[in-house]
């Protein structure tokens, strides 16, 4: 994970998973750049066979090195999306040079709804909705193992509750004790 988070972490607070894309969500990225590699090959390899100019050849050739340069975008794309569930909130970072940052605290988030198709069950990715409380709503799509997010952000709301209501219980020095009605005898009062 990118340092974006990292850096964003508050005093004593501690990442309890990190989480990315699932690949398919940049298969546009991939199917262009695959077509573009292979046709412009194709292309370049058509024109040497057959003798043409040599400005074809150069053509599918630049075609081709485009394709890969789109490949490397969609990688930095998928790259650059990363969220993590903390001991405290739910963060997510969009972006590579305009960043958006999402944080939802645990105590906020009410229900945790999990979507998943079929060719999403198939591939191994799924959408995880994050209800607040109010009825607002927070999705990340196309994540990788849905549902261990699913649970990872249970488990961290249950421990932030668990933490917070043990946090706010009465410690035993701020309980008040019952002063007690018998006297320890007094130096005076005490046979040598």
């Amino acid at each position: 994970m990118g340092n974006f988070i990292k850096k964003s972490l508050e005093n004593g607070e501690e990442i309890k998973y990190e989480g990315r894309l699932h690949w398919s969500s940049i298969w546009r990225y991939i199917f262009c750049s695959w077509l573009m590699v292979l046709g412009g090959l194709a292309a370049a390899g058509v024109c040497y066979y057959y003798n043409q100019t040599d400005a074809y050849m150069y053509a599918g050739l630049a075609v081709a090195v485009l394709g890969l340069i789109i490949g490397i975008i969609g990688r930095i794309v998928r790259t650059r999306s990363e969220f993590a569930i903390t001991s405290t909130r739910f963060v997510q970072k969009d972006g590579i040079f305009n960043i958006k940052m999402t944080e939802i605290p645990l105590h906020r988030i009410e229900t945790v709804n999990y979507y998943q198709t079929f060719w999403q069950r198939m591939l191994g990715t799924g959408c995880v909705e994050l209800v607040g409380s109010g009825g607002t709503s927070h999705q990340v799509h196309c994540i990788e193992h849905p549902m261990q997010v699913r649970k990872m952000v249970l488990s961290a709301i249950n421990a932030s509750t668990v933490n917070s209501v043990l946090s706010s219980a009465p410690t035993p020095a701020s309980v008040p004790q019952p002063e007690a009605t018998a006297q320890a005898p007094s130096a005076e009062t005490q046979p040598s």
